[in-house]
């Protein structure tokens, strides 16, 4: 009776598993196409109220929704062009490794962003690690060469 028991809750235990992992790419392929989209709404829906996302030209963190809303509004505004395309995604368990291209003109910088940045257009490689928890982004760390951004938009050109 004690093996049936543990084999009905090991099968049980693998099923929830996979059942998690199938959701887990739905919900990556579901961010990329909302991005793609411009779709700020649907993009903060899979993050977590506690969401952390990281990002090098961020200081700190943003939080949740809120931070995400306020982050890629920002973005879509000052690049209304902005694309995005995926190249590769490695799944593993509740981490989701993504590598991507993002990229536009700086047609609408925000205040503060020299003039001479205006107009410019940029292509950055991305590397993306999301932590996904109960069908939710619970955490994201974005890389990619903020030194490739500077040079794209004439930062070092500058005497």
């Amino acid at each position: 009776m004690k093996t049936a028991i543990k084999s009905i809750l090991v099968l049980a235990l693998l099923v929830a598993c996979a059942r998690a992992s199938a959701q887990t790419p739905r919900l990556i392929d579901d961010h990329f196409r909302a991005l793609i989209a411009h779709d700020v709404k649907s993009i903060a829906a899979g993050y977590s109220d506690d969401a952390q996302v990281l990002s090098p030209n961020w200081e700190g963190a943003k939080i949740g929704a809120a931070g995400v809303t306020e982050a890629y509004t920002r973005y879509f505004s000052s690049t209304p062009d902005l694309v995005y395309k995926v190249l590769s995604v490695i799944n593993a368990g509740d981490n989701v490794v993504v590598e991507y291209t993002s990229g536009g003109t700086l047609s609408n910088p925000e205040a503060g962003t020299p003039e001479y940045m205006k107009g410019k257009k940029y292509m950055l490689n991305y590397c993306a690690v999301f932590a996904i928890k109960n069908g939710k982004i619970v955490k994201e760390s974005d890389y990619f060469d903020q030194f490739a951004f500077l040079r794209q938009v004439g930062f070092f050109d500058q005497k």
